[in-house]
């Protein structure tokens, strides 16, 4: 008997693939295994090509019997996992701690711990680059997401959000170069066996990358279906006068019908002039809007998308800060005309991240936005 175990779906998959003509050491290259990574080799594929000719009507079922017993029993199944939920965020969870936990684990491989945890539903990935929420916002979030899901959506339908971004523009040709390592993405085609991951093409762009350059700071609002920006002059900072000004020049043409605003905690931006500016023209602040809550205020996520726009306009030489300033209002106008349909959704769509935010793991923590 052969020691390879395909599952019933993965006879499918060869079965489909001989059907269009491909041979064992093209269906290995494309067939992955259940940990998601790692493939099949050329032999195990032959042996269930040359069962499949044998039989073409063999589906991978195995006779009564004929499995090696198990080695764990459900009940231990369950310690594995529950112990691996319990302690992660607390400890280094890996296949040695849990042997080390469980005196009946010892005698089992790596592979027979790993292949546990992967039927139950887990695999060991990247933690997802998501800042955590302090313990004293937690409740502040709830609070505000319940609140959230009371409104009506015409209410809705009326709040701006306003923010900050840096850009930087680079400098010569070594930052240019990473700043074109970056538009490419973070995922990229290569081996699956990793043997070329350290060839130049790669490799990804310094992790300084995001923080190199001249800065050329913005101020925006995003309305629903619309972003509006201020760029500052070189070598200028926000402060209490800058954004008081702001408001009393661009907000009353840039809000619309928007009479409710959301904004971070910047203290600049709670200081007396800016808030008497906003009360002249009419507009409130969101109430009850929670301190360490970027995933509420939409207006980041419309920076995503302008940055987006940015790399797909990356031009191959340096540009100056008017060349890029130029090209900035045009992304943001392209966005205005192209994406007007999701920048609406992402002004408006609060009850969804309200959703979001009640039904995190603990309640209250950083949602997906």
């Amino acid at each position: 008997m052969s020691a390879y175990q395909f599952s019933p779906f993965e006879i499918g998959q060869i079965k489909a693939h001989v059907h269009h003509g491909l041979t064992a050491a093209a269906i290995a290259r494309i067939l992955v295994k259940r940990d998601g990574k790692s493939h099949w080799s050329d032999k195990a594929v032959q042996v269930q090509v040359a069962k499949l000719k044998r039989n073409p009507k063999w589906r991978g079922e195995r006779q009564e019997g004929s499995r090696r017993p198990r080695k764990t029993t459900l009940s231990q199944d369950r310690q594995i996992v529950s112990l691996l939920m319990k302690k992660r965020g607390k400890k280094k969870v890996t296949v040695q701690f849990l042997k080390q936990r469980f005196h009946w684990a010892r005698s089992l491989s790596n592979t027979a711990v790993e292949e546990r945890l992967h039927a139950a539903g887990l695999a060991y990935l990247r933690r997802r680059r998501k800042s955590l929420v302090p313990e004293k916002y937690i409740i502040p979030r709830i609070h505000y997401s319940e609140a959230i899901k009371r409104k009506h959506q015409s209410t809705l339908d009326q709040w701006a959000y306003s923010d900050g971004t840096v850009v930087y523009l680079d400098r010569d040709l070594q930052e240019h170069e990473s700043t074109q390592q970056a538009a490419l993405g973070s995922h990229i085609w290569k081996m699956a066996d990793g043997s070329d991951a350290m060839y130049k093409d790669c490799i990804g762009p310094s992790s300084y990358a995001k923080a190199q350059g001249l800065p050329v700071r913005i101020w925006g609002l995003l309305v629903p279906g619309r972003l509006n920006i201020h760029i500052l002059d070189e070598g200028e900072v926000m402060n209490r006068y800058l954004y008081a000004e702001l408001i009393e020049e661009y907000f009353p043409e840039w809000l619309g019908h928007c009479c409710y605003l959301v904004q971070d905690f910047e203290k600049c931006l709670h200081c007396e002039e800016p808030l008497a500016a906003l009360k002249d023209i009419g507009v409130e602040l969101v109430e009850g809007y929670p301190k360490c809550s970027q995933d509420f205020n939409a207006i980041e996520n419309a920076w995503k998308l302008l940055r987006e726009r940015l790399y797909d306009t990356l031009p191959k030489s340096l540009e100056t800060r008017e060349q890029f300033i130029r090209r900035l209002r045009a992304a943001v106008a392209w966005l205005n005309l192209r994406k007007r349909d999701e920048l609406w959704y992402l002004a408006t769509n609060q009850k969804e991240r309200a959703t979001d935010c009640l039904r995190m793991n603990p309640k209250g923590s950083r949602t997906r936005w």
